[in-house]
């Protein structure tokens, strides 16, 4: 399970293996959705940012859980990917395959700024293990965009520099 921390987006934590990382959020004020692995208890002391879930969880409770975390903290202009690649945002959400996963990484570390081609392709070709092509860029760019226009989010071009995700007008 992939850990995403980005300024202040809902973050997917491993319980217990990451208790270090939530005492940090904690700290800090920012959302945490608790993973608990296998059966373990869930924490006694949960903070009014965080909250716990026991997989499998249905989609439709995760996106609840992760919009009333939002909503509670103040959060939910930015958008969140969970562990299983479903992008959530303003009370939406969207799955999304391993590549379109891969490039909201990119995104949601900047958003709201340019992210350069070159380095989707590098992100691209961590999973794929090869050299990823301009045009398979601009493929996966193309299908991200349908599947942003669901949770009113868009990915405005920066021609000859890359493209920047930003909520939908």
């Amino acid at each position: 399970m992939a850990t995403l921390v980005h300024k202040h987006e809902v973050t997917f934590l491993r319980w217990p293996v990451q208790s270090h990382e939530r005492d940090r959020l904690r700290e800090a004020g920012l959302p945490c959705l608790l993973v608990l692995e296998g059966q373990t208890a869930p924490p006694n002391d949960i903070s009014p940012t965080e909250d716990w879930v026991r997989p499998p969880v249905a989609r439709l409770d995760l996106a609840a859980r992760v919009h009333t975390l939002q909503r509670r903290t103040g959060t939910d202009f930015m958008p969140a990917l969970d562990p299983t690649g479903v992008l959530y945002y303003g009370g939406q959400s969207v799955p999304m395959s391993d590549a379109q996963s891969e490039m909201m990484r990119c995104f949601l570390a900047d958003f709201g700024h340019l992210v350069r081609r070159d380095r989707l392709k590098k992100a691209l070709s961590r999973i794929n293990n090869e050299a990823v092509t301009s045009n398979a860029i601009d493929l996966h760019i193309m299908r991200l965009r349908q599947r942003l226009y669901g949770v009113r989010l868009s990915l405005r071009t920066v021609w000859g520099r890359g493209y920047i995700l930003e909520a939908a007008d």
